[in-house]
């Protein structure tokens, strides 16, 4: 198929009209089938990847239910978001274990809709202070045993997992399990210091800055300041 009249986005240039031809997989340098669809007055860009929604078209991730979960990849493929990694909440260990397996068993069967490349676990290793939306009963100490259940029941599929570094036990789960996933700052109370000591061993990310944590000041930088020269961070956002 070659796809003509769109704005295309080119590194050195920014959006520039081109052809793209494609080959029902990938980019290709001609069209093999001969077809050509119009995108006139549209852009064209990459497919998208949602690291954090928790539902949508009345379904939600956290009900660990199959059927909900297709009707999200596919609603979600349709808006151009070709990779998800939906969101879970603070929930009891059991509920959790039933979202990672139908995750798994989604990933597994390969369904229609947007590629579910991963599961972003916000919660349950959050501060009571900033908990908000999340259920404070079900908050849990940051433990890395059952993180590791979790990551097995979801067959790998755990990218992401928030923690507040300043609960008793952080810093040695950021610590232990640095290498086998994301850990993302959340629902916190930490001050500058603790914050960069989470980074130092091994966080690397921030889960919607600036909302469910200190204000930033002046005097009292907090999560939301850096030190001149300190890595980049990413932010994850709700989208």
């Amino acid at each position: 198929m070659r796809i003509t009249g769109a704005q295309v986005f080119d590194l050195q240039e920014g959006f520039v009209q081109r052809d793209i031809c494609f080959d029902g997989r990938l980019l290709s340098g001609s069209s093999a089938d001969g077809k050509t669809y119009d995108a006139s007055g549209c852009y064209v860009i990459p497919g998208l990847t949602d690291v954090h929604f928790h539902g949508c078209m009345g379904r939600d991730f956290s009900d660990a239910e199959p059927e909900g979960l297709e009707i999200m990849a596919q609603y979600e493929l349709s808006r151009g978001v070709t990779q998800i990694c939906p969101a879970g909440m603070t929930l009891t260990e059991e509920q959790l274990t039933k979202i990672c397996q139908v995750a798994a068993a989604h990933r597994a069967a390969d369904k229609p809709g947007a590629a579910l490349c991963g599961i972003n676990l916000e919660g349950p290793f959050l501060s009571m202070a900033k908990k908000g939306a999340q259920n404070g009963a079900w908050l849990h100490a940051p433990d890395v045993a059952m993180f590791r259940r979790l990551m097995a029941a979801s067959q790998g599929l755990v990218k992401l997992v928030s923690i507040a570094p300043e609960e008793p036990g952080a810093m040695e789960f950021i610590e232990a399990v640095e290498g086998e996933v994301t850990v993302s700052i959340a629902h916190t109370t930490a001050d500058y210091d603790t914050s960069m000591e989470a980074f130092r061993l091994g966080a690397r990310q921030v889960t919607h800055l600036f909302n469910a944590m200190p204000a930033f000041s002046h005097r009292a930088p907090g999560r939301g300041g850096s030190r001149p020269g300190h890595p980049p961070v990413q932010c994850g956002a709700h989208l």
